[in-house]
């Protein structure tokens, strides 16, 4: 390389030339101040420039390399980048990068920002850490996030979980033909923590996604899902596997979901106690207010999210008013029956079945054994 150098300035625009030595750059110098008759001849600088930088310039560079030396960067620094572990140090690059993002005051829902994505992209460029083992590390840090309570972009996972996907498949994403068994294996057990997690979210999606947010989430949580669910890349699942598991989730969820709002209501501890049949009667008719409520919900925010599956929506709801109509029961056997008291909660469920568009056979075939003989 160069040891010398001189500026020339033109219209503005600063040109640096660099010689072999001091000596050439002065001949260049006196050319140049021929050639163009300056006014006034270049004289070079009389002490080197490391030698007039001030004594405040010089403490506080002093300070930084100490500060340095005590973070431990000053062996980083002169470390021999062959001798590294690479794969490690960028696991832990892109973990604390993560839980940096996630602490954000904006919800990132575990995305990089663009400064971000450059810089463990250039690592990557640099130091050879393969594509594969990139996603994947990112798909366990993520399920880690989730399993803490962090909310997790679907799509963000559908991205990593496809590319390793195609790359133990052998179909090269990266251009990179080989698969590392670490690979293999951290994929398999990332596609088992993947699967228990989307069951659990669809399980729950009242409480993952309140209220349809954030938007179309679950809509991508069932589309990973069936993702997760294939053999390989190229052979799609069969539907009737999706079906099943899908049941399965909201089967579970109209059980989870009754007994959080009967648990909010108290009204197991009240249908046992010694209260009053009024009290027991009015208990009964606020939950049911709740059930209505909340399956109205379910409808406005999330069956279109269920669209494919509208079927398994209705047997969900039809479970869940079964569970209901197990408590209706234990409360009006001990009514006495000359009496009008259970009227309003017939009227209140009858309305509910008149404007709902989904048939409920279960509950329409028990309010009518329960109020046939009132009514007639």
């Amino acid at each position: 390389g160069k040891f010398c150098f001189f500026n020339t300035v033109r219209e503005g625009d600063c040109v640096t030339y660099a010689s072999e030595d001091d000596t050439d750059r002065q001949l260049w110098v006196q050319a140049i101040y021929r050639a163009t008759g300056q006014t006034h001849k270049p004289v070079a600088p009389s002490q080197p420039a490391a030698q007039r930088i001030s004594s405040t310039q010089m403490h506080k560079m002093a300070g930084e390399a100490d500060k340095a030396k005590r973070a431990g960067l000053e062996e980083f620094l002169h470390a021999d980048p062959c001798q590294c572990d690479h794969v490690a140090l960028f696991r832990r690059l892109q973990l604390l990068t993560l839980d940096y993002r996630l602490n954000d005051p904006y919800t990132s829902l575990g995305w990089f920002s663009p400064g971000q994505v450059f810089v463990l992209d250039e690592y990557c460029a640099r130091y050879g850490v393969r594509g594969c083992q990139r996603h994947v590390f990112y798909m366990e840090d993520l399920l880690n996030a989730a399993d803490k309570g962090f909310m997790i972009d679907p799509t963000l996972i559908h991205y990593s979980f496809a590319f390793c996907a195609s790359h133990v498949h052998g179909n090269r994403p990266d251009g990179i033909g080989t698969v590392l068994y670490d690979e293999r294996v951290r994929f398999e057990d990332v596609k088992r923590r993947l699967k228990e997690l989307l069951m659990r979210q669809i399980t729950e999606f009242r409480y993952y996604f309140p209220f349809g947010r954030p938007e179309g989430a679950l809509k991508g949580t069932l589309s990973l899902l069936e993702r997760v669910l294939m053999k390989d890349i190229v052979t799609p699942v069969d539907a009737d596997e999706v079906r099943k598991v899908v049941r399965s989730c909201l089967e579970e969820a109209a059980r989870l979901n009754y007994s959080r709002i009967a648990d909010f209501s108290n009204i197991e501890e009240i249908v046992q106690s010694d209260v009053p049949t009024e009290k027991k009667l009015e208990s009964i008719v606020h939950l049911a207010e709740m059930c209505i409520e909340v399956l109205q919900q379910n409808e406005e925010h999330h069956s279109e999210a269920f669209a494919w599956f509208s079927d398994l929506l209705v047997e969900h709801a039809e479970i869940f008013w079964a569970k209901f109509a197990v408590d209706m029961l234990t409360v009006l056997e001990n009514q006495p029956p000359d009496v009008w008291d259970s009227f309003p909660l017939f009227q209140l469920l009858n309305d509910y079945l008149r404007s709902d568009g989904e048939p409920c056979g279960d509950l329409k075939s028990c309010c009518t054994l329960l109020y046939s003989t009132l009514l007639y």
